[in-house]
């Protein structure tokens, strides 16, 4: 049954007395998992029937599929087909009856019923990678066709995200979509009222109770049906898995279940199971049409034009009517309030909330209005108690203090009865708790009140992370902005002090830290791509807009941006991002960085705002550069301190493109340019780069470059940084290598896997002795450059003194260069990094390694020192430990391919035993000649190296590492003192089939190796997978060739 499900089965025994601490002990000792489930099986036989029955119980809750074929229920065949045709008729009817279809989107009181039929709106929708990046768009239609299971939809509450997977049931009941032909049955499940396992909830909420089929059978059908089963899950943010574990797992286990599975929920909450989805889809934007479409299909024609009329006037509704749920609260008000202009979430809400307790007071004539108001109040302290408890269902109970009538007539509560022992109390949509929690929380933190205002700091108090800011608490922080300018500026302390206590952590983690990332990947997607400072700081962007503090509060928003970064991707720019560079241009002023995000694949601008349209006409030429992202400078009068501008997948720029470009690079002291895959830029980088005459850092990135190309970067004379990767191109003359002597100002030169031959090296060796303020050398995967290394090496050592890193991984060093870089390390005294990895010294390498190891007794500050091998090099290692005991600082270490034995990786063991390198974080083993008797004696030193977040110790020969190896690697990482520095989340875990037999475990962060698709394998030992589940190292590699 798997060791895992052993585990948990025999600690359920254990909470119920049936069996004792050593019992549990020798059990889970055991090695193999078969052994333990026939201990823990003979056992329990021996305890009577109400051990066995408990035993039952929860085998069937850690693993309803063994439990169902041990009971050896008939078969989906022996299922009457008369009842699964009837069960799909079932579906049908409910799918298409107007109670499914048409439903009050604001609650029953305000009389607006939206229906499927009529009122839906095609809704676009983003394909999106794991990295949280757009990778284009897709219809409904394109992505059930294209449909992988998990398929995961995102979006903002009110996006539409219910109606999306009502609508998918709909077609498939109607028969109108050809994708969905292929699924025999399809259950849509609100998630915010699941109980029980699928079964129960399924009848619960689309048929009833005591259905025909019984529950055995129903199981069955999913096993037997496979994809031909597709659950619709809707609402996952507001779902409670101890609810029901069956769904968790459908989800998160689904590779044992096999059912299709679309999931909707808000984007806030998606980081909890990004991992799992297989497809992941954010809905999009409503247009402006499908908004004209929505409103005339829920108001009448008189209404209808009213509010349209309204909108053509109003710019700033503009960005609110791209939501449907607001939209439809747009028209409600539009019934009452026929010449309201709202321009904000919270005026939206407000309005509403205003609207619908006095539109409703006629019902509750014989209450007193002390007793309203009363109750009124109850119901905000109700919703921000829930928000904090994460609680959206209320009972009875909760209700105490409130008259029930008053809120259920006014409309601020729902009730529902149906099929429940106790009634539930609901906010007709969670958006709408979270503006009544921060409308509650802005009265306590403004009152005049003592008493409230220390309740109000109370909750204030329980927010104390970044994350809390950005998802739990995002909504009620912004509705509470949006209720007042003394909130917000209450709310900005919280976000400082927030904010102080983060740096503090950041930068002791920061000093540890320094070298645990591989150098190499430099260029990773995650580093151009927004970090969680960059979404903070549009959280805090996105509170100012909602105060419509315009330049009230411009001295307090300073004081948070001040050395911030933002991130501003181009294909879709929020209109908050207008406001802020018009109000605020000190908070622009004293950001540390701007970083902008520009992609050729998406098309030239199609959405024309009216008062660009008179441009347009004078130029016909249509822009890969948003004309949105232009006019953000266009008009600006300052200077910005940093930009970082990244151009991607170009495979054309125009003219105005470059004259856009110019207007942006121009506006900063200080600009970074990162071109990746970009063809398109080929012949025409020059002019780019004229008019970036404040070019500190330039990144090229698989994208070709002309002679003329390559002559204007050596003319960028304020060059700090240059990164060349990819460029297969041949070295003209007169190009980058020849005119590399003329960035003086460099200092950081990183040259991978570029063409480049003996004699380029040769030059580049020469040109390299004038960059004289070098700090960072990179030369990497340059593999036929063969003894030009050796110039490069002399030059660099003979020239340089500046140097604080050196890498060159793969790049034909020779032990000549090594010998020759030996000598000259009394040269290098500000070297603190040394990597030469990868790299095979064919002769004397035994002796080169020697001679390097003699000089760098000069760098006892090193933290970095990843060595090359040869034949021999282990005799080399005790002499390296003594060298060693001088590096207390090192970080990383990498003995890669030493043809370390068991004899070798025992006196290493010892060595770390000693504590000489309490710092180490990053250690690399593999290709090494050591047996599973050899790890198994090293694995205990893991517990003394408690900094270490990486190790590798992966092998090409036919090892097939012993269990009792993988259980106490499995020991090793769980205990609690050993990483203690490592801050990873241990639920991210992937498991990649990375070659015919070999398998990789790590956690860091759903990074994989190879090109395989990302999931767990079914036939992966039970024991590699507990390691995995208990990962608190970020990466162990092990080749699993069993």
């Amino acid at each position: 049954m798997g060791m895992i499900t052993v585990k948990k089965i025999a600690d359920d025994l254990l909470a119920c007395h049936v069996m004792s601490y050593e019992e549990v002990n020798t059990i889970t000792c055991e090695r193999v998992e078969q052994e333990a489930s026939r201990m823990m099986i003979y056992m329990i036989l021996n305890k009577g029937s109400e051990a066995c029955n408990i035993l039952v119980k929860s085998l069937e809750k850690h693993n309803p599929f063994l439990f169902h074929d041990l009971q050896g229920y008939c078969t989906t065949g022996q299922v009457e087909q008369d009842k699964l045709n009837d069960l799909i008729q079932d579906l049908k009817y409910v799918y298409l009856s107007s109670a499914f279809q048409k439903y009050h989107p604001l609650g029953s009181d305000i009389d607006i019923i939206f229906d499927l039929g009529t009122a839906y709106t095609d809704i676009l929708l983003w394909k999106k990678d794991i990295h949280n990046s757009r990778k284009g768009q897709l219809t409904l239609n394109v992505l059930l066709e294209e449909l992988k299971n998990p398929c995961i939809i995102e979006g903002e509450a009110g996006k539409g995200k219910t109606t999306l997977l009502k609508r998918i049931a709909v077609l498939w009941a109607s028969e109108n979509c050809s994708a969905l032909k292929k699924f025999q049955f399809v259950f849509f499940i609100s998630l915010t009222s699941t109980r029980g396992g699928i079964y129960e909830t399924v009848c619960d909420q689309l048929l009833f109770e005591q259905y025909p089929i019984r529950k055995q059978d129903f199981m069955k059908m999913l096993l037997a049906q496979r994809q031909r089963v597709l659950f619709l899950l809707d609402g996952y943010d507001e779902f409670k898995p101890p609810n029901c574990p069956e769904i968790e797992a459908m989800i998160k286990e689904n590779h044992k279940f096999k059912n299709m599975v679309i999931i909707a929920t808000r984007t806030e909450s998606i980081q909890k199971i990004r991992q799992f989805g297989s497809l992941i889809a954010e809905i999009g934007d409503l247009s402006e049409e499908s908004c004209k479409k929505l409103i005339k299909n829920v108001l009448t024609n008189k209404l209808a034009d009213g509010l349209l009329n309204q909108l053509k006037e109003a710019t700033s509704m503009k960005n609110l009517m791209k939501t449907p749920l607001f939209v439809i609260i747009a028209c409600a008000i539009q019934m009452g309030e026929s010449n309201f202009h709202p321009s904000t979430q919270t005026l939206l809400f407000s309005t509403l909330y205003d609207l619908m307790v006095e539109k409703n007071r006629y019902k509750t004539k014989e209450i007193t209005e002390n007793h309203i108001m009363l109750s009124i109040n109850h119901c905000g302290d109700l919703a921000l108690d829930g928000i904090f408890d994460q609680r959206f269902d209320f009972q009875s109970e909760d209700l105490a203090d409130i008259k029930e009538e008053v809120l259920l007539a006014s409309g601020l509560l729902n009730k529902y009865t149906a099929q429940r022992l106790k009634p539930t109390y609901r906010f007709f949509h969670k958006s709408f708790q979270e503006y009544t929690a921060g409308r509650k929380l802005c009265k306590l933190l403004t009152s005049c009140q003592e008493a409230e205002v220390k309740r109000g700091y109370g909750y204030l108090q329980k927010i104390n992370t970044i994350s809390d800011i950005t998802t739990t608490y995002f909504n009620l922080l912004l509705y509470t902005c949006g209720s007042s300018l003394d909130a917000t500026r209450i709310i900005l302390d919280l976000l400082k002090r927030i904010d102080q206590h983060r740096d503090i952590s950041e930068k002791n983690l920061a000093s540890e830290r320094e070298y645990t990332k591989k150098s190499e990947n430099i260029t990773d997607t995650e580093d151009l791509k927004r970090s969680d400072k960059d979404i903070f700081a549009e959280c805090v962007i996105n509170f100012f807009y909602e105060s419509s503090s315009k330049s009230a509060l411009s001295r307090d928003f300073e004081e948070f941006f001040c050395d911030k970064s933002i991130f501003i991707n181009t294909q879709n720019i929020p209109t908050y991002f207008s406001d802020f560079f018009r109000y605020l241009p000190n908070c622009l002023s004293v950001l540390g960085l701007i970083k902008l995000d520009f992609f050729g694949n998406y098309s030239p601008n199609k959405e024309i705002d009216d008062e660009n349209v008179e441009d347009l006409q004078i130029s016909s030429l249509k822009t890969y550069i948003p004309e949105k992202a232009v006019s953000l400078f266009f008009n600006w009068n300052q200077r910005l301190r940093s930009l970082e501008i990244t151009l991607q997948d170009f495979n054309k720029l125009k003219k105005r493109d470059i004259k856009y470009l110019g207007k942006i690079c121009c506006s900063a002291a200080s600009l970074k340019l990162h071109i990746s895959n970009s063809a398109g830029i080929t012949g025409t980088l020059n002019e780019v780069l004229e008019t970036c005459k404040n070019l500190q850092g330039l990144t090229v990135e698989s994208t070709p470059l002309t002679v003329e190309d390559e002559q204007q970067i050596t003319t960028m004379t304020k060059l700090k940084t240059l990164h060349i990767r990819d460029l297969q191109s041949e070295n003209l003359e007169g190009g980058l290598i020849d005119g590399m002597k003329k960035l003086v100002n460099a200092e950081g030169l990183i040259l991978d896997d570029i063409s480049m031959d003996e004699d380029d090296a040769k030059k580049l060796a020469e040109g390299i002795r004038n960059l004289r303020k070098l700090r960072l050398l990179y030369m990497n995967h340059l593999t036929a450059i063969r003894d030009g290394i050796t110039y490069i090496v002399k030059s660099v050592s003979d020239n340089l003194r500046e140097l604080e890193e050196i890498q060159l991984i793969n790049c034909c060093i020779s032990s000549d260069a090594v010998e020759i870089l030996a000598q000259n390390l009394c040269n290098l005294p500000k070297l603190n990094v040394l990597d030469l990895s990868e790299n095979y010294l064919e002769k004397r390498g035994e002796d080169a390694i020697h001679r390097l190891v003699d000089g760098l007794n000069v760098l006892p500050g090193m933290k970095v020192l990843m060595l090359p091998w040869g034949d021999d090099v282990k005799v080399c290692l005790t002499k390296l430990l003594e060298l060693l005991e001088t590096m207390p600082q090192l970080t990383k270490l990498g003995l890669r391919k030493w043809s370390l034995t068991d004899v070798e990786i025992r006196i290493l063991g010892n060595f770390f035993e000693k504590e000489h390198l309490q710092n180490l974080q990053h250690l690399d083993l593999a290709m090494n000649c050591v047996t599973s008797d050899g790890w198994l004696s090293f694995t205990q030193t893991l517990i003394s190296l408690k900094k270490l977040v990486y190790v590798d110790f992966s092998s090409e020969q036919d090892w097939v590492p012993a269990s009792l190896l993988v259980c106490k690697l499995s020991q090793s990482v769980m205990f609690p003192e050993c990483f203690a520095m490592a801050d990873f989340n241990p639920h991210f875990v992937l498991i990649c089939d990375i070659s015919p037999d070999t398998y990789c475990m790590s956690c860091t962060g759903l990074k994989a190796v190879g090109e395989s698709d990302m999931a767990f394998k079914e036939n992966v030992p039970d024991s590699i997978v507990m390691i995995c589940n208990h990962m608190k190292i970020t990466t162990v590699y092990l080749q699993w060739l069993g």
